[in-house]
């Protein structure tokens, strides 16, 4: 099968975390109204075991939930490695190509699936660590998803006999790949991006203001 169109993530390195931001701001403000009012850090104990832990579980996982939702459609797979400028990505690859439908539903997968069962385990544990490291991994893997939802994004546009394969920076198809989405909606995800940073930038300041 000749591929002979291509989708390369690192035109879409800003866009990309802009949607992170976007998705950051979300899942943090779902955390803190809903499960917890604040995840603390009092010791390098604390640190590992709320960020590194986390950090390492939800890479593993989300790209285990891929794999798994291949696995289930009839596909054999394996974990990739590629960068997107200076960002390490792992992805699944998947030789012979994949149906449209089928690689909209292993990229979108450990979105829903996995961010869904960590806040829905971390709403009922009672144990305080447990709710703020499964907390630390809802936030992980959504704001971590936007590669998968550029991605999807473009796929869903694609003709539905479509051939896709993933290689983590770039897909290719042997169908034309439209772009995920015009120039102005790349605009309006910088402006909220940037905006939401300011407010953050302002309320950090009015925080610090606070301590005696």
């Amino acid at each position: 099968m000749e591929y002979k169109y291509s989708l390369d993530l690192k035109n879409y390195v800003w866009d990309i975390t802009s949607i992170s931001v976007i998705l950051l701001v979300v899942s943090l403000t779902i955390i803190f109204n809903t499960v917890v009012s604040e995840i603390t850090f009092y010791t390098t104990l604390d640190f590992t075991l709320k960020i590194i832990v986390p950090l390492v579980l939800t890479v593993i996982i989300h790209e285990l939930v891929h794999i798994a939702s291949a696995i289930m459609l009839g596909y054999k797979a394996k974990i990739g490695y590629g960068r997107v400028k200076f960002t390490p990505v792992f992805y699944v690859r998947i030789k012979d190509g994949i149906m449209k439908k089928h690689y909209i539903t292993i990229t979108l997968t450990p979105l829903i699936a996995f961010s869904t069962i960590t806040l829905i385990l971390a709403l009922i544990t009672p144990n305080t660590l447990a709710k703020e490291i499964l907390s630390t991994m809802f936030i992980m893997n959504t704001a971590g998803s936007s590669g998968d939802i550029v991605l999807t994004l473009s796929a869903i546009k694609i003709d539905k006999k479509a051939l896709i394969e993933d290689y983590g920076t770039s897909i290719v198809s042997n169908k034309p790949i439209p772009k995920p989405y015009n120039r102005t909606v790349g605009l309006i995800l910088k402006i909220i991006t940037i905006m939401l940073l300011i407010l953050i930038a302002v309320q950090l300041k009015i925080e610090i203001g606070k301590i005696p």
